[in-house]
C-alpha cells in the first residue's frame, strides 16, 4: 500500500515570502504614499487649472471683444466729431456770409435815410425807396433779403405775392412765432439768428432756412436776410454716407477671435453695415427666452449701460449650430448701435489649448516626481529603522533620570545632511526637550496645588469672617435678613456685615474694594475689622465711616479704597441712619409703591483721602418695609455681548415682590443676573444684602 504525502513547491514559498516582504516594506510605502500625495496633488490641480484657466482666458477674450467695441465707438466717435465740425464751420461761413450782407444793406439804409431831417413826405417817399430797393435784390445763392415792421409784417420781400403777410404764421426751430422770436430778439441785443421752416410757396412744404436779422431803429425795423440750408443738410448727409463708408471699411479689417464680427444698426433695427459672417436676417430673428426681436434685446442691453452679453445658439452660415456671443455699445448721439459677435466656442478655444500643453507639463512632472521620490524613499529607509526603534522605546523611557537616551542616534545628524539627519537631529532635541518639559511640568503642577490650596484656604477664611448663618437672629422678630457672597475669582474685594450695637440698635454694612483678587480680600478683611472696631465705639454711621476713612487712608501705599453703606436701623421706631460712601444707592421696597433707590450721598470713597467729611442720612422704614443693598456686580454684571445688567433692570426685577422674605428676594435677583450673564465669564463679584422690617410687636 502506497502513502501520498503532501507535496510543497519551495519556488511558491519564496515567491511569496518576497510579496510578502515588499508589501511590508517602508521603502514600497513610501512610494505608495507619495504616488497617492502626487496623484490628490495633481488631480485637483488639473481640474482647477482646467477649471479657472477656461474661466479666465475666457474672461480675456470678452475683455478683447469689449475692447474691440469700444474700438469701434471711437472710430464712430472720430468720424461724428468731424462730421459736426464740417457742419459747424458750414454754419458759420453762412452766417458770417448773411452778416456781411445785412450790414452792407444797412450801410445803404443809413444812405438812403440821410439827412434825417426831413419832412414826412420826403420820408415817406424815401421808405419806399428804401423797401423797393431791398426787394429787388436779386437772389443769391438762395440768400434773400427782407424787412419786417414791430407788428412782424413782412413789408419788403423780393416776392411780391408775400408781402404784408405776418411772419408768425412760421415757427422757428423752437417752436415760436418767428416774428415774435426775431422781433423781440434783435429789439433787445440789436442782432438776431434763428433757423426755420419757409413755408411760403413750395406747396406749402416748408424749405429750412437760416436768418441774419438786425434792429434798424431809424425806422423801427427788423433788416434780415435768409439763406436756405437744405444744401448744408443734403452735404451733412453725404459726409455722414462717407462716416459710414469709412466705418464698413475698419470693420472688415476687424476680426474677433477667428470669425467674429461687428454690425451697425440704427434705433428701428435697421442694418447700416452688415457683417458678411452672419446671416443679414440675425438681428430681427426672435430671442428664444423672450421671443423679441434680437435688435431689442441688444437695445435694452445698451441702454441699461451694463457691460453684460447676450447669448443665442444659431446656425452659422455653413447651417453648424453654435453659440454666438453678442455685446452692444449705443452711440446717443446718431442713435446707432454697434454690436460684437464671437463665437463661444472660439472664445474657448485658446483656453483649452492652454489646458491642454498644461496637462502635458504636469503630468510629466509627475513622472519625476515618481522617479524622485522612489530614489528618496531609498536613500531615506537605510538609518530610518535606527529611528524607528529609538521612537518606540521613548513611551518607556523614564524622563525623570539623568540619563540620555539618544546614544544610539547620535552619530546620524553628522552622517547625514538631509531630512534624514534633521529628523535624527529633531529627535535628539525632543528627547532632551522632553525631559527638560516634564521636570518643569512637575515643578510647575506642584507649584500651582500648592497656590491652589493656599487660594481655597484663603477663601475659607475669607468666607469664614462673614456671617453665615441665617436666619441670624431668629429671637428677633422685628426683622428678617438675608445675604449672599459671590467672588468673581477664588477670593474677592466684596463685603457684608451685621451685628447688634446694643438691644435697640441694630448695624449692618455692605461694601465694595476696588480691584479683585488676594489683595483686595486683605484690604476688605481689614475694612471688616475698622468696622467693627469703630462701631463699638460709636453709633453713628457717618463718624463710624469716618474714623474708617482715616484708619484705612494712613496707610495705603496702592491707592486702594472702598465704596461702604453702614446701615443703623432702630427697632422700636424703624428710624434707619445711615451713610453711603460712594456705594451703589440701596432700593427700598415698600407695600403699595414701586421700588425706588435711596439716593443719598454721605461723601466720597473709603479709604481714597484722609480727612473727608461725611455726613448721616436717615429714613423711615414702615413694617414690611424692605431694604435691598448690593454691590455694583449686580449692575455691572455682563453678558457675552458685553451688556450691562443695569438699575432700570433691577428695579423691574424688584418690582412686585412687595411683601417677600429677604431669601427669596435673593434667589429671584440672583436668578436673573444668572440668566442676563448666560456663559459669559463673571466680571465683578456679586454681594447682596436683603433686611426686611417687621416692627415691634406688642407684649
Amino acid at each position: 500500500m502506497l502513502h501520498h504525502h503532501p507535496f510543497t513547491n519551495p519556488c511558491i514559498q519564496s515567491s511569496s515570502k518576497r510579496g510578502t516582504f515588499m508589501l511590508h516594506s517602508l521603502k514600497t510605502r513610501i512610494c505608495i504614499l507619495i504616488a497617492l500625495v502626487l496623484t490628490l496633488v495633481a488631480v485637483p490641480v488639473l481640474y482647477f487649472t482646467h477649471k479657472d484657466g477656461v474661466q479666465a482666458m475666457s474672461e480675456a477674450e470678452q475683455r478683447s471683444v469689449q475692447n474691440v467695441l469700444d474700438l469701434a465707438e471711437l472710430n464712430i466717435r472720430s468720424g461724428y466729431r468731424s462730421l459736426l465740425y464740417s457742419r459747424v464751420d458750414a454754419v458759420k461761413a453762412h452766417r458770417q456770409a448773411l452778416e456781411s450782407m445785412v450790414t452792407v444793406a444797412r450801410s445803404s439804409f443809413d444812405l438812403i435815410f440821410s439827412p434825417k431831417d426831413i419832412s414826412p413826405d420826403d420820408l415817406k417817399k424815401k421808405q419806399d425807396l428804401a423797401l423797393d430797393w431791398i426787394s429787388g435784390l436779386a437772389s443769391l445763392d438762395g440768400t434773400e433779403f427782407l424787412v419786417l415792421n414791430k407788428e412782424g409784417v413782412l413789408i419788403a420781400h423780393p416776392d411780391a405775392d408775400i408781402r404784408n403777410s405776418n411772419l408768425n404764421q412760421m415757427e422757428d426751430i423752437k417752436g415760436f412765432p418767428l416774428a415774435d422770436a426775431v422781433n423781440d430778439e434783435a429789439r433787445r441785443l440789436g442782432t438776431a439768428s434763428t433757423t426755420f421752416f419757409w413755408t411760403f410757396g413750395n406747396d406749402g412744404k416748408g424749405r429750412k432756412k437760416f436768418g441774419w436779422f438786425v434792429h434798424y431803429p431809424d425806422m423801427d425795423w427788423v433788416l434780415g436776410a435768409v439763406a436756405d440750408i437744405e444744401a448744408l443738410e443734403h452735404e451733412g448727409e453725404r459726409k455722414k454716407k462717407e462716416m459710414l463708408d469709412n466705418l464698413k471699411s475698419n470693420f472688415e479689417t476687424i476680426r474677433i477671435a477667428r470669425s467674429g464680427s461687428l454690425i451697425l444698426f440704427d434705433r428701428s433695427g435697421e442694418i447700416l453695415i452688415p457683417s458678411k459672417n452672419e446671416d443679414p436676417d440675425l438681428l430681427t430673428i426672435l430671442h428664444p427666452e423672450t421671443m423679441r426681436p434680437v435688435f431689442k434685446e441688444l437695445q435694452n442691453l445698451a441702454a441699461s449701460g451694463s457691460r453684460e452679453s447676450i447669448r443665442m445658439v444659431l446656425p452659422d452660415l455653413k447651417g453648424e449650430m453654435r453659440e454666438r456671443v453678442i455685446f452692444c455699445t449705443y452711440f446717443r448721439t446718431l442713435g446707432w448701435y454697434v454690436a460684437a459677435i464671437a463665437y463661444s466656442d472660439e472664445i474657448r478655444a485658446p483656453a483649452q489649448a492652454l489646458v491642454q500643453r498644461l496637462s502635458f507639463i504636469i503630468a510629466g512632472l509627475f513622472l519625476v516626481s515618481m522617479a524622485l521620490g522612489f530614489w528618496i524613499s531609498n536613500r531615506m529607509t537605510r538609518p530610518l529603522d535606527t529611528l524607528a526603534a529609538f521612537a518606540k522605546a521613548l513611551p518607556d523611557s523614564d524622563f525623570t533620570s539623568d540619563q540620555a537616551l539618544c546614544g544610539a542616534i547620535e552619530h546620524l545628524p553628522g552622517r547625514h545632511q538631509d531630512e534624514v539627519g534633521r529628523l535624527a537631529k529633531a529627535l535628539i532635541f525632543m528627547e532632551a526637550s522632553l525631559r527638560d518639559n516634564i521636570r518643569c511640568l512637575m515643578e510647575t503642577t506642584a507649584a500651582n496645588e500648592r497656590m491652589e490650596g493656599e487660594l481655597s484656604v484663603a477663601r475659607e477664611i475669607q468666607l469664614g469672617l462673614l456671617p453665615k448663618t441665617f436666619p441670624p437672629f431668629p429671637n428677633h422678630s422685628e426683622f428678617d435678613l438675608f445675604a449672599s457672597l459671590e467672588p468673581a475669582r477664588e477670593v474677592g474685594g466684596d463685603l457684608y456685615d451685621f451685628f447688634f450695637m446694643d438691644e435697640k440698635h441694630f448695624c449692618f454694612a455692605v461694601g465694595d474694594v476696588s480691584g479683585k483678587g488676594v489683595p483686595a480680600s486683605l484690604f476688605m478683611a481689614i475694612s471688616r475689622t475698622l468696622l467693627r472696631s469703630a462701631a463699638a465705639r460709636e453709633k453713628d454711621p457717618a463718624r463710624i465711616m469716618t474714623t474708617m476713612n482715616n484708619d484705612l487712608a494712613s496707610s495705603n501705599p496702592n491707592s486702594m479704597f472702598v465704596t461702604l453703606f453702614i446701615g443703623v436701623l432702630d427697632l422700636d421706631t424703624g428710624l434707619l441712619v445711615y451713610a453711603n460712601g460712594g456705594h451703589n444707592p440701596p432700593v427700598k421696597i415698600s407695600s403699595g409703591k414701586p421700588p425706588e433707590f435711596m439716593t443719598g450721598r454721605s461723601g466720597p470713597l473709603v479709604g481714597a483721602m484722609e480727612d473727608m467729611p461725611y455726613h448721616t442720612l436717615e429714613i423711615q422704614l414702615e413694617p414690611d418695609d424692605t431694604l435691598f443693598v448690593y454691590t455694583d456686580g449686580v449692575t455691572e454684571a455682563m453678558d457675552t455681548e458685553q451688556v450691562l445688567y443695569s438699575d432700570p433692570r433691577l428695579i423691574r426685577t424688584l418690582t412686585g415682590l412687595q411683601g417677600q422674605s429677604p431669601k427669596y428676594i435673593l434667589e429671584i435677583v440672583e436668578n436673573d443676573v444668572a440668566a442676563h450673564v448666560g456663559t459669559a465669564e463673571p466680571s465683578d463679584d456679586i454681594t447682596m444684602l436683603c433686611l426686611r422690617y417687621s416692627g415691634r410687636h406688642p407684649g
